[in-house]
């Protein structure tokens, strides 16, 4: 009866409940108390009957930068620097920049071109006065947050050396049809779509390795099957119909197999395939229930939860099924891990001392565990990291309805989301 109460808790089948499954998670190397970079945006130049599409830009671009968490935006009104023409700033505002210790200067502006807008873009260094991006990007009508995020990805680049998250898209699961299916929204919640009209029950959707794909479980067919959805063109496969519970898929690093956990043995096992479906090969043997697989960004080792040990707990083994060994333990339940990008940190759901679910992590090797979400009279689950290393979307019913939240490593600046009627889970956010 445990093992079975532990299943279902873990697939998330409570039509009214939030979600817990193993995620594509995120969190790297703890950047706590690192200098962020004082950057000044010049205001955007463009035609005065553009008005709308500038705000809409630098606002997109501003937000960009300052939910990047790397870089101190500055006012330039806070240094008396003003620039209300179409040319690039000069090398007596560049000295002032610096001379008030802002080191990063940005200036762009926007402009139609035949059906095109064009985001003209450049960034200085303000200490060598020396123009270091100078890029033109091009887009359709009504594209402005998509240019955004893309300069605001190249600063994060340049300045940083990592790549950005603000092109990126979190995949998850809403009821907003009446049905659950799955859904797309831009990293920050904006431009939510549905990709599925399935007309029953989706689960744990999941992205590929290259984030072109995603796969889920879904009822379509009356038994939870998984499938596979191509992004490109909007063609479904299923890959794995055994009967039973077929779930919590996790892609490897280099896209040549695909974790999975079936009930086809009787219990929860985890097995491996190849993206076709085929060669599957199964991985754990215990009475127990084994489920919720993420892999390394090595692909040499999956982390996984079972209740072999009494309760659900995390385990680690190599990605053929041995030397397997428990990583957590501290409480009595966790489970759907979901391995970080670095390698360093494995995320996944806990219960608190209220028997509250919350959002915890461990490093790799055991060393050190973190609670990352606060106490209180909700829950908190199906964590899953952007490719930065610093943050996180998640599920909570803490606003009365499951609603989807992003947050950082160190449980600092929580944003909600997504606000519909509905109940929104089981995030997972793009590897791209």
């Amino acid at each position: 009866m445990l093992q079975r109460f532990f299943l279902l808790m873990a697939i998330g089948i409570f039509l009214g409940g939030v979600e817990a499954r193993a995620a594509d998670v995120f969190m790297g190397t703890s950047r706590f108390g690192f200098e962020k970079i004082p950057l000044m945006i010049l205001p955007l130049q463009g035609a005065s009957e553009h008005s709308e599409a500038l705000l809409l830009t630098e606002t997109a671009l501003t937000s960009d930068l300052e939910r990047s968490r790397l870089f101190r935006v500055v006012e330039p009104s806070t240094i008396g620097i003003s620039h209300a023409t179409t040319e690039a700033p000069d090398s007596a505002a560049m000295r002032k920049a610096s001379a008030s210790g802002v080191q990063a200067l940005v200036w762009a502006k926007l402009y139609t071109d035949g059906d095109d807008w064009v985001l003209e873009s450049y960034a200085y260094e303000t200490g060598k006065g020396e123009q270091v991006i100078g890029v033109k990007i091009i887009g359709r009508r009504e594209s402005f947050r998509a240019m955004a995020h893309r300069f605001s990805d190249k600063l994060v680049h340049h300045f940083t050396g990592e790549k950005g998250i603000a092109e990126t898209k979190v995949t998850f699961i809403s009821d907003l049809s009446g049905k659950k299916e799955v859904y797309i929204m831009d990293y920050d919640g904006r431009n939510p779509r549905r990709i599925t009209t399935d007309r029953s029950i989706a689960l744990s959707p999941r992205w590929s390795f290259n984030g072109k794909k995603i796969t889920y479980t879904s009822y379509r067919s009356g038994n939870p099957d998984i499938y596979l959805l191509d992004l490109s063109n909007g063609l479904r496969k299923s890959l794995v119909s055994f009967p039973g519970l077929n779930f919590s898929t996790s892609w490897s690093p280099v896209g040549d197999r695909i974790a999975y956990a079936t009930t086809k043995d009787g219990n929860a096992e985890i097995y491996t395939m190849d993206p076709e479906g085929t060669e599957h090969k199964r991985l754990t043997f215990n009475a127990a229930d084994d489920l919720s697989p993420s892999w390394s960004p090595t692909g040499k080792q999956i982390a996984f939860t079972s209740d072999r040990g009494g309760g659900p707990q995390i385990y680690i083994m190599d990605a053929d099924g041995m030397n397997v060994h428990r990583l957590t333990f501290i409480g009595k339940y966790n489970t759907s891990p979901t391995w970080s990008p670095k390698g360093d940190w494995i995320a996944y759901t806990c219960r608190d001392e209220e028997k509250r679910l919350k959002l915890c992590a461990d490093r790799a090797d055991g060393q050190q565990s973190i609670r990352i979400t606060e106490s209180g009279p909700w829950d908190d689950e199906s964590p899953s990291w952007a490719l930065n290393g610093r943050d996180l979307v998640f599920t909570s019913n803490r606003s009365g309805t499951n609603q989807i939240f992003s947050i950082h490593l160190d449980g600092t600046r929580m944003i909600r989301l997504t606000s519909s009627p509905a109940n929104n889970t089981s995030p997972a956010w793009s590897p791209n």
